[in-house]
């Protein structure tokens, strides 16, 4: 698919389409409203990419807040709180969160919204969004509508720390912070750039399952003379040659009957080979493991994914932990802000520290 035509050209695809949607009064989240759901499908599907977001997510989160506290009446922490935002920020690019005040203006819970149920409301005639609607059935406005036919949005006002005061006295329904690389508009997820490699991971996995189950391994036809087999004999063949694919029927033996005058008496014992088509992907295989670790910028240590031959070294993972921290560092700060805009008091995200195995021998002698 071209994505961006011929050089120096406008693009021809635009991966993110915002219609408007009149009767559930939102700006929609692609073509279909269903671009954050499909991306998680994407994500699910693909080990690799899985790993990728997982690994980013982590280095996000750190080691949690330095100050740590219960954050909603639910006994979820902070760092509760962080880790679910920081899942949402990897793949996603935001995060949506509850928010509950006082009427004086501070905010009193938070709660994590998944990323996916949000939609921006529709612009005023100054162009202001002030509005999100939230579900858990969008896909209910698809085609393929789920048992429940009903969206059942639910409208919040977005979240401002001159207003959330007021609101608390009125509605008191809370107010929803969505954040967002650029303010109120909708985000390319992380894995947009690699959505089609990350689909050729899960194919491959299909072909390899394919080339196992659907495959003879090494079968063995052992042919007796006979005089002769019928149309429904031979469909009979078929048939169990067909029962005789996959793993489970590895080395096992077929009798078979052919003609008494065929030539071909004296070889009564004829090998069915495995297909080996393994090396016609090896290179598919490596340039979509290598593409999904070059759209994260991770190191391939991390990952994993050392080369044949290669081991693990302390001074090689201090490195690379130091790199993600450094990679990560912006969305950290990022996060730090906008909690210290609704006037929680968590301080920093402690960036993840890396533990040798002498170290970690050291502290489980100091904690004995």
């Amino acid at each position: 698919m071209d994505f961006l035509g011929s050089f120096g050209a406008k693009p021809t695809f635009q991966r993110i389409a915002t219609p408007r949607s009149t009767p559930d009064q939102i700006i929609m989240y692609g073509v279909d409203n269903l671009y954050p759901q499909m991306i998680e499908s994407i994500f699910n599907l693909s080990p690799i990419t899985k790993s990728a977001v997982n690994l980013m997510a982590n280095f996000i989160r750190g080691d949690g807040f330095e100050n740590d506290k219960e954050v909603n009446d639910r006994g979820e922490t902070a760092n509760d709180i962080l880790w679910a935002i920081s899942n949402d920020q990897a793949l996603y690019n935001g995060y949506a969160l509850h928010l509950n005040s006082s009427g004086l203006g501070s905010v009193k819970t938070v709660e994590h919204i998944p990323f996916e149920f949000v939609r921006l409301g529709l612009p005023d005639q100054k162009g202001r969004i002030r509005d999100v609607r939230v579900s858990n059935n969008w896909e209910s406005s698809n085609e393929q509508a789920l048992p429940s036919d009903k969206v059942n949005a639910l409208r919040y006002l977005l979240f401002n720390d001159v207003d959330n005061g007021r609101e608390a006295l009125t509605s008191n329904r809370g107010m929803v912070l969505y954040s967002t690389p650029k303010r109120n508009e909708y985000p390319l997820s992380s894995i947009d750039p690699i959505i089609e490699t990350a689909q050729s991971d899960n194919e491959l996995q299909k072909f390899e399952l394919g080339n196992i189950t659907n495959g003879f391994l090494s079968m063995s036809i052992f042919k007796y003379p006979s005089a002769g087999d019928s149309e429904e004999q031979e469909d009979a063949i078929r048939k169990r040659l067909n029962d005789f694919k996959g793993a489970a029927n590895s080395n096992s033996v077929l009798v078979v009957g052919i003609d008494e005058d065929s030539e071909n008496t004296q070889n009564l014992i004829e090998q069915v080979p495995a297909n080996n088509n393994d090396s016609l992907f090896i290179n598919t295989t490596l340039n979509v493991k290598n593409r999904i670790l070059q759209n994260f910028a991770l190191p391939s240590g991390l990952m994993g994914m050392l080369p044949d031959g290669a081991v693990f070294t302390a001074t090689q993972l201090a490195d690379e932990y130091t790199y993600m921290n450094l990679r990560t560092k912006d969305t950290r700060n990022h996060i730090e802000r906008q909690m210290e805009k609704l006037g929680l008091d968590l301080g920093k995200i402690v960036p993840n520290q890396f533990e040798s195995s002498i170290m970690l021998e050291e502290n489980d002698a100091i904690t004995r």
